[in-house]
């Protein structure tokens, strides 16, 4: 994806009020941390007082914005014939999106819309996030009864995000996710093969959403594995703060390895040299060490790896990404997270971490 195409998100449909997953007030008043996901900043947010389908219609999910053409036009305006494939263009400018297959159909967000009303008494809708001229869409929600603490008053959530889009970027896909919800870290996704599915865009795509209410049922006990691994992590304590910082820049560099990747040209030399941890990454090092002592307390509280493990996500989760633009940079970050860059680093780092548990 073209990041720097994306828009800006719908956000004329929110009700933050009665928001499901506005983190609980018991949980606003700990620390220091940043109380809302990215969801909250560049998505739409389900009010609990109105049906699943007014939210839908009211965000425009439910409108695909785009339609297929057997040709697409050059600059002089002259259609040109496309034999094996099919363009797909926006209904209103005509300006073409992507160019698929003859044998793609595009698959509108309703099976998404009936999978949350067919499902309420097992998930509730929190967001609906639409982006990349509304071709694309992530909606969100909890499943119910599936929340449990690694620690006291440290409860983490299980939440499942479909994401779709109309241009083929993506496949119609089910994501599932852990968060800690007093700073709303994301936690990792959960990539097991039972915590899988994912469907090409196809007339039997309605079939498979028959699944899933034991889908469902299976993520609230798969989530007790989840909060044992990271259980585990608490049980791994740090004899002082210098032991701490020693493991946490390791662990730092391991979660940033593809972006010390290549060579830059060093600003005092002007000669071209690869990449330096120090030198090139000290935001997202700063970024971490202040999550970590936040974490911490600033060391009143013994250091273990649970806090370094969710001081480096946080980075990844709330941190990441570079622009005055607080909606596009949550949008970018939004997307990462479930499907690219950022989320590949939480699940490596979550996989270094429990390394050290054994």
């Amino acid at each position: 994806m073209n990041y720097q195409q994306l828009n800006l998100v719908n956000t004329s449909y929110s009700a933050d009020s009665n928001n499901a997953l506005l983190i609980e007030p018991q949980y606003r008043a700990k620390h220091n941390f940043k109380k809302i996901g990215n969801e909250d900043i560049c998505g739409n947010s389900h009010n609990q007082n109105v049906s699943i389908r007014e939210t839908f219609e009211k965000t425009g999910a439910l409108n695909p914005p785009v339609s297929m053409v057997p040709y697409i036009k050059n600059s002089f305006g002259n259609e040109i014939e496309l034999k094996d494939h099919q363009a797909i263009v926006d209904s209103k400018t005509g300006i073409p999106m992507s160019v698929m297959k003859k044998s793609y159909e595009i698959q509108d967000n309703e099976p998404i819309c009936r999978i949350f009303e067919e499902n309420e008494k097992d998930l509730q809708l929190e967001y609906i996030t639409l982006f990349n001229n509304n071709g694309c869409i992530f909606v969100s929600g909890g499943i119910k009864d599936a929340e449990l603490e690694v620690t006291k008053d440290d409860p983490i959530r299980r939440r499942l995000c479909i994401i779709n889009s109309y241009t083929g970027q993506f496949a119609f896909k089910l994501v599932l996710i852990d968060f800690r919800l007093f700073c709303f870290n994301q936690l990792g996704r959960v990539n097991r093969s039972q915590n899988k599915l994912s469907f090409r865009h196809s007339k039997g795509i309605n079939d498979y959403t028959n699944a899933l209410p034991e889908f469902l049922k299976y993520q609230r006990e798969d989530l007790k594995n989840s909060i044992d691994e990271l259980k585990a992590m608490v049980n791994v304590s740090y004899r002082n703060r210098s032991e701490a910082m020693e493991v946490l820049k390791v662990l730092s560099k391991q979660m940033l390895s593809d972006k010390l990747v290549g060579k830059v040209k060093d600003k005092e030399t002007k000669e071209m040299r690869s990449k330096d941890f120090d030198k090139d990454l000290s935001k997202e090092w700063s970024d971490i060490k202040n999550n970590f002592y936040k974490e911490t307390n600033n060391f009143e509280i013994a250091p273990n790896l649970y806090q370094m493990f969710n001081a480096l996500n946080y980075q990844q989760t709330h941190c990441e990404g570079r622009t005055a633009d607080d909606k596009k940079a949550s949008q970018i970050r939004l997307n990462n997270l479930v499907n690219g860059s950022n989320g590949n680093r939480i699940d490596l780092i979550r996989k270094e971490c429990l390394a050290l548990t054994r």
